[in-house]
């Protein structure tokens, strides 16, 4: 008898962001290893791609509270999302309304063998133990990033009070969860002192090889050399130095910037009088290949306050596509053991990144990309990855 697996996600495809796809791919993939798999999510409100809405039409199954599509054969049930720049208090509420029908949608379920629950936010850890308690499943707490640490440590969360209590939720939720996974060693090692280590699994998230897979060369000769960043723009990706090397640098240098977010204004009015300097919007996945290919390296950055809560997807999805990486972390922190250990990029300040930059236009960036893609591919490829978690089910559910 195959296992009934529900996973519970607030993004999912075909919403345009990583967590989304990485949820997408892995229940594909336990699918095909002989799984009865459901999901219950939201409509997508983070990043909108018309080519994938397309190719995966969402229909309403319950007005208004429902909707449901198909994800490669996996049925897929959509809780109605505003869209996530609505006022923050709506948006609150929007989360709130996402859990309670996402728990009444698990409940009204037959059998249920195994949930998984994916962060962020870390309160979806309320639905899967409510869940569990009527279905008597194997709950996987995954966590993508670690709360209350990294809203504490960034400044979003001061009062005492809710941060005791978010303290104590953590450890609650990990308390009642069968199986807690995350996706860096420092995660890992936080959460280790806060649960039964016997729960704690590190499986990193993936990046997709195949048949298909992309190989990025560039499209025409570049006028400069090209340093992109592309995704939100928040105090927490440290995007500021970018804009005050390609000051320094000048026109032999051009930084490009790809997305938006709350930070985006403050970047642009840093830049003004900048002619080396761009800035687009978003791009859906599909268009992302040519945003490789006119960039030399790809940029990605972390607040010192946040290095140990979390990791970038993105990472994976660069080497991934032969691009090397400039990255600006703490040096004790996951990005600079990652960098060190693929050899696909190099390391900087925000005071040293000029430096770095111009040692990177004399480097062979093609070994160094040839060296982060054999690194990913050996290490972070899709079927290793969610061959784990296939592992990991048959552990928990008998």
């Amino acid at each position: 008898m195959s296992r009934r697996v529900v996973i519970l996600s607030l993004i999912f495809s075909p919403d345009n962001v990583s967590t989304a796809q990485i949820m997408a791919g892995l229940s594909e993939d336990l699918k095909k290893a002989g799984d009865e798999v459901s999901v219950v999510t939201t409509t997508p409100h983070f990043h909108r791609d018309p080519s994938m809405e397309a190719s995966q039409p969402i229909q309403w199954f319950i007005w208004p509270f429902l909707k449901k599509s198909d994800y490669r054969g996996v049925r897929v049930y959509h809780v109605p999302m505003p869209d996530k720049s609505i006022w923050p208090p709506l948006r609150l509420l929007s989360w709130i309304w996402f859990h309670i029908v996402s728990t009444l949608v698990c409940w009204s379920f037959g059998r249920i063998d195994a949930l998984i629950a994916c962060t962020p936010p870390m309160t979806i850890g309320l639905s899967a133990w409510a869940v569990k308690a009527i279905k008597r499943c194997k709950v996987v707490f995954n966590v993508q990033e670690v709360y209350p640490d990294i809203a504490i440590n960034l400044g979003y969360m001061k009062n005492k009070r809710i941060i005791a209590f978010f303290k104590w939720l953590e450890k609650f939720i990990y308390r009642k969860s069968d199986a807690v996974t995350t996706i860096t060693d420092g995660m890992r090692d936080k959460i280790l002192g806060r649960t039964d280590p016997a729960k704690v699994r590190l499986i990193p998230n993936y990046v997709e090889f195949g048949e298909d897979e992309e190989k990025v060369e560039p499209l025409a000769p570049h006028k400069a050399f090209t340093v992109t960043y592309a995704g939100n723009m928040g105090v927490p990706q440290n995007l500021g130095p970018l804009v005050d090397m390609a000051r320094k640098l000048g026109s032999g240098v051009k930084v490009l910037f790809v997305g938006d977010g709350g930070d985006r204004k403050r970047l642009q009015e840093l830049a003004d009088g900048l002619d080396n300097v761009e800035f687009r919007g978003y791009r859906p996945i599909s268009e992302m290949p040519s945003i490789y290919a006119e960039s030399d390296v790809l940029y990605v950055g972390q607040d010192e306050k946040a290095a140990s809560d979390g990791i970038p997807s993105k990472i994976y999805r660069i080497l991934g596509n032969r691009k090397p990486l400039v990255i600006i972390a703490p040096m004790d922190g996951d990005l600079a053991r990652f960098i060190k250990d693929s050899g696909g990029g190099r390391m900087a300040s925000a005071e040293t990144l000029p430096e770095v930059i111009e040692d990177m236009r004399k480097a062979d960036l093609k070994a160094m990309a040839e060296r982060g893609y054999a690194y990913v591919r050996d290490n972070y490829s899709r079927g290793k990855v969610t061959g784990m978690y296939v592992k990991l089910m048959e552990e928990l559910v008998k």
